[in-house]
């Protein structure tokens, strides 16, 4: 079959709902740092991301779509990182890390083709592009077409000198929205809220009152200097290493917008209790205690439903809306 003789809206609305059945066969609430609704959401805004970087950096549209969708299909089997007899943790022959091999709690045509081809403790790039590319030929798609997608998912970890532009718009929308701007932020206040509850259960202690207590400190410590020293971070850390000068203003351009809104956030604590009705406090007290698995995507449509009805736009609105333009791939 040619490529042109695909229904590609068909085949990646069927991709797509395989893959978000697949990430709800695992029970784990948590595996490292990544809750169990997290990964569907993360790869819809990655393909987004993906997508924009490629109309800027003039990538095939189709192969960025097909690749983005699936560059984490086979991520859930990634159990806690492998170490050795020296502590150490165990790389493949790349110096990626490796992770031992998690089974789900049920099965599918997905984790079946898994087994078959025995990807057990693999890189999820790589068992995912093997997947990938045996999906694709189900669908119909032509062989050097699969190649190129393979290609794609298989650069979405450690891109190379070969890597396609579409392989490196991969590479950089993923590293962006699990380190860079909004979502990242979302990102670092569930992984430092669940780092606490760990914590706190293992003293016998109740977290939730603890913040009930202490609010006001611990969003004073938490935004006036956690998180402003985390974003500055990711600008001396990954922004140059991104791979593509279009991904590298959008990235840049996320530090600058989430440290102008850190400052609004700092001034609202002057009076947090009218910033916590309708302030971007409100917002980020909803994620902070809102804990139980929750998906960013579903949040969004409930603080819109709360903050952006009515005029005037309340001040929470207005980092609704630039959350959504990031999960949304503009910026």
């Amino acid at each position: 079959m040619t490529l042109a003789a695909v229904d590609h809206e068909k085949a990646l609305a069927e991709l797509d709902q395989l893959m978000a059945e697949t990430y709800q066969l695992w029970d784990e609430e948590w595996v490292g740092f990544s809750w169990r609704n997290y990964t569907y959401d993360h790869v819809s805004r990655v393909r987004a991301l993906a997508r924009t970087l490629g109309r800027r950096e003039k990538g095939g549209d189709l192969v960025i779509r097909y690749g983005a969708t699936l560059h984490d299909i086979t991520k859930s089997f990634d159990g806690e990182i492998l170490t050795g007899p020296d502590g150490k943790r165990v790389v493949d022959e790349n110096g990626l890390w490796l992770n031992d091999y998690l089974p789900p709690a049920r099965a599918n045509r997905l984790t079946r083709l898994y087994d078959q081809l025995d990807l057990h403790r693999t890189v999820h790039s790589k068992s995912g592009a093997i997947v990938a590319n045996a999906l694709l030929d189900g669908h119909g798609l032509p062989p050097e077409f699969r190649d190129h997608v393979q290609e794609v998912i298989h650069s979405h970890l450690m891109p190379g000198p070969q890597s396609s532009v579409e392989g490196k718009c991969l590479y950089d929308a993923d590293t962006i929205d699990a380190n860079i701007g909004l979502p990242a932020f979302y990102r670092n206040i569930r992984i430092s809220m669940h780092r606490q509850e760990d914590q706190f259960a293992a003293r016998g202690d109740d977290l939730d009152a603890w913040l009930d207590a202490n609010r006001d400190q611990f969003l004073r410590e938490y935004l006036g200097e956690r998180v402003p020293a985390w974003n500055e971070g990711k600008r001396r850390d990954f922004v140059s290493k991104l791979t593509m000068p279009a991904s590298q203003e959008a990235a840049g351009a996320r530090v600058d917008r989430l440290g102008v809104l850190l400052e609004q956030m700092k001034r609202e604590l002057d009076d947090p209790e009218a910033a916590l009705k309708d302030g971007m406090l409100a917002v980020v007290w909803r994620f902070i205690t809102n804990r139980r698995n929750p998906s960013l995507t579903k949040e969004l449509v409930q603080l819109e439903l709360e903050h952006c009805h009515g005029e005037p736009k309340s001040v929470a609105a207005r980092l609704i809306g630039d959350l959504r333009k990031e999960v949304a791939g503009e910026r």
